[in-house]
């Protein structure tokens, strides 16, 4: 516990057995006062009783005086002379029903209505004697009261009221302001307990003793006041019921407060709850609530007991200043609660004695409240130590993702160049055969072979758009586009494999324009558009867009399997593939979804799904609708082939330089191939004046890298176009070809898409 909880538990522990032992010393009188007297003796009457000289205090029920009947006090007091200013009369205890006569003329009380005070109630009481109502020498006091409880008198001074009303007004303060202020300070924090409770279900100890503490606030407070909201008889039983229902919270308290459950303790209290508060309705109604308490009471206060046991066991098994003080506090409620009944109800003490109580329950909840605070403090610290925690493990792990992904990222690049390289060669060479073959079964075999190959090409492909998405190094180029001309390409390109299958593949015409980028819009639609081919078996694919608001949505409906709603994440994920366990290859590698969502993502476009198993599913990506047309692209040229060019190729892997000279003679280039960058200064040096038309490097050599070639052979030849080949998918790599600006053909590739790129 910390310190200053430590000491503040230990200052509310002291103040609270101060406060008993104020509260059980009885008032003291006021004679050491200047010119006051103390009337410590008076004559009593009261009707069927003989006259007689009791002692004051005098409690009632010491003397077997019925509370019900009126009483007479007569007593007198001297006086040199009259005075100047009025006299005072003060009684500790003094019935709100009272009158006061001085010299046979009455200078205090009124008959009061049942409902306009609480008649009966002992309540501190001051007394003004104007200086015309007495007479030098002996003056007679004859004090009337009824009772209802609780029958008898105090002591009573006699003084100046100049020196009486300062030290009347000290008790009021410290015998009733002082408790009504201190319960309804307990009663906020009990309305503060109670609301943890309710946003906390789990704190039935906190809550319950949240209410146990504003049912006893209110009773408290309402102990001081001397005017009542309701009948004397109604009153008894609010203030009986509320007993009753405190007795019930402490136990149901003392049990969460402990940890144990006592399923017959707790029914017996419940059906106290619910008994006794009848009996007494019954009882107040007869005018016998009063023997009721004196039967119940007892049997309430025995029915506490087990509070005790609970509250020390808890103390016992956690140890320590708090959990000691909360026990400590119970027992003083519950002592305090004896001394109480014994004084009301039972009569055992003087009537000069007052409420234990109102001074106990503020003080109680104080210790818990520090408790409660401690727990807050305790468990802020617990989430600012755990929170460190795991910003520390974030960080170590983010780091460890960091190092695992560059790790990933370094294998992918080095993996993917070292397949690149030999895939380079077969596609070329493949293409070769084909074209230099006559026999029918030898191009029918080298078909088998370019699809194996393009399945390869196809995976490595993927990868390298997965790692240049990562990277950064796509940068998007928005424009105006013709949802028709994408339609219309995606069509052209698609509609042979859904008619190899038996389907219908549909595009809808619309007029929409959209901004996006072309490229990248036509690789999300034509991915989704293709997949929705391969996963249908009969029906059909529909492609159509649609209007909604400033955007359009493209849609790709299918008749395919479906995709349940625990898979409809997953398949945006790498590799994953729902109904190919065996991997055929007609049906991908898995990694279509992965690049849509990533390239979306990166224009800014919001894709979603929408699926039934059995029934089919319908892609979606929305895209924003363009303010104005696309101009007109200016018509294609054909572009001859390279009949007569001069190309200078550099390339390191002798397959590779063997199969791509091999190919660009054939396209009717003249080929100058080396094999380093060293191999190159050697050419350049014996070149002399020859023309070179263009540049076809490796970006990986063993003593340099493409831009390094591509410097030195502008240096020499000028501004001569040129093309770099690479198998790296690195995100460093393709950063810095991308920074070159320079164009870039990724490993592998087959002869088409060379031939293109060089006549580009």
């Amino acid at each position: 516990m910390p310190p200053a909880l430590l000491r503040a538990t230990r200052l509310l522990a002291g103040l609270l057995a101060a406060w008993l032992l104020a509260a059980a010393w009885p008032a003291g009188a006021a004679d050491a006062l200047p010119g006051v007297q103390t009337v410590d003796a008076a004559v009593f009457d009261a009707p069927g009783r003989a006259p007689e000289r009791v002692a004051l205090p005098d409690t009632w029920a010491h003397r077997s005086v019925d509370r019900g009947t009126p009483g007479r006090y007569r007593f007198g007091f001297e006086l040199a002379k009259v005075p100047q200013e009025s006299l005072a009369l003060t009684f500790t205890r003094l019935s709100s029903h009272h009158q006061v006569y001085v010299n046979d003329a009455l200078v205090a009380g009124h008959a009061q209505g049942p409902r306009e005070s609480n008649p009966g109630v002992p309540v501190p009481t001051l007394i003004s004697v104007p200086p015309s109502f007495l007479r030098a020498g002996h003056n007679t006091v004859v004090v009337e009261v009824r009772y209802v409880m609780r029958a008898g008198l105090s002591q009573v001074n006699v003084g100046p009221m100049s020196a009486l009303r300062q030290d009347h007004q000290r008790y009021l303060l410290s015998r009733v302001a002082l408790p009504q202020a201190l319960n309804l300070g307990a009663a906020a924090l009990a309305l503060f307990m109670m609301l943890i409770w309710w946003l906390r279900r789990s704190e039935v100890a906190l809550g319950s003793f949240g209410a146990l503490v504003l049912l006893g606030s209110v009773r408290n407070y309402s102990y001081f006041l001397d005017t009542a909201v309701t009948s004397a008889r109604a009153s008894d039983w609010i203030f009986y019921t509320a007993n009753v229902a405190s007795a019930v919270l402490l136990g149901v308290f003392a049990q969460a407060f402990a940890g144990v459950r006592w399923p017959r303790y707790t029914r017996a209290l419940l059906a106290a709850l619910v008994v006794l508060p009848a009996l007494g309705a019954w009882a107040a109604w007869h005018g016998e609530l009063q023997v009721v308490r004196g039967y119940t009471y007892p049997l309430m206060l025995a029915a506490c007991m087990p509070v005790l046991w609970l509250c020390g066991r808890r103390a016992w098994s956690h140890g320590g200043w708090s959990a000691a003080g909360q026990a400590l506090g119970i027992g003083a409620m519950l002592a305090a609660v004896g001394h109480d009944y014994a004084m009301q109800t039972a009569n055992w003490l003087p009537i000069t004695h007052g409420f234990w109580i109102p001074y106990v329950m503020p003080l109680t909840l104080g210790l818990f409240s520090l408790a409660l605070l401690h727990r807050m403090v305790k468990a802020m610290g617990e989430v600012e130590a755990l929170n460190t925690e795991l910003e520390a493990r974030v960080a170590t792990r983010t780091r460890q993702l960091e190092q695992a992904n560059a790790a990933k990222t370094r294998f992918l690049a080095s993996a993917s160049h070292d397949l690149r390289q030999p895939l380079v060669t077969i596609g070329l060479l493949v293409g070769l055969v084909k074209d230099s073959s006559e026999s029918a079964r030898m191009r029918q075999m080298m078909d088998r072979v370019d699809e194996a190959v393009g399945a390869m090409e196809g995976l490595l492909t993927g990868l390298l758009d997965l790692s240049q998405l990562d990277s950064g190094t796509v940068q998007a180029h928005r424009a105006a586009v013709r949802v028709a001309d994408l339609f219309d390409a995606i069509e052209l390109h698609e509609q042979p494999a859904a008619a190899l299958k038996g389907l219908r593949l549909r595009l809808r015409p619309t007029p929409a324009v959209i901004e996006s980028d072309p490229v990248m819009l036509d690789r999300i639609v034509r991915n989704l558009v293709s997949n929705a081919v391969k996963y249908t078996e009969r029906g059909g694919v529909l492609v159509a867009a649609r209007r909604r608001g400033d955007k359009v949505r493209i849609e790709i409906h299918d008749t395919g399997i479906g995709i349940s709603e625990e898979h409809r994440q997953a398949v945006f994920q790498e590799f994953v593939q729902l109904d190919n366990p065996q991997r055929e290859r007609s049906r991908g590698m898995g990694l279509g979804l992965a690049i849509v969502q990533r390239t979306a993502a990166m224009l800014g476009h919001e894709i979603g799904l929408r699926s039934q198993p059995g029934r089919g599913s319908c892609f979606w990506v929305e895209v924003p609708a363009a303010q104005r047309a696309p101009s007109a692209a200016p018509a294609q040229q054909p572009v001859p082939r390279l009949q007569g060019r001069r190309v200078l190729l550099v390339e390191d892997d002798p397959t590779v330089r063997e199969a791509m000279v091999a190919r660009l003679q054939s396209w009717g280039a003249q080929v100058y191939p080396c094999t380093s960058l060293a191999d190159l200064r050697r050419w350049l040096a014996q070149a002399g004046d020859l023309r070179l038309d263009l540049l076809l490097s490796d970006y990986r050599l063993p003593d340099g890298d493409g831009l390094q070639v591509l410097a030195e052979v502008r240096a020499r030849f000028g501004a001569v176009r040129a093309l770099v080949v690479t198998g790296d998918t690195g995100p460093e790599e393709l950063g810095r070809l991308h920074e070159a600006g320079v164009q870039v053909l990724h490993k592998p590739f087959r002869g088409d898409a060379l031939l293109q790129a060089l006549q580009a």
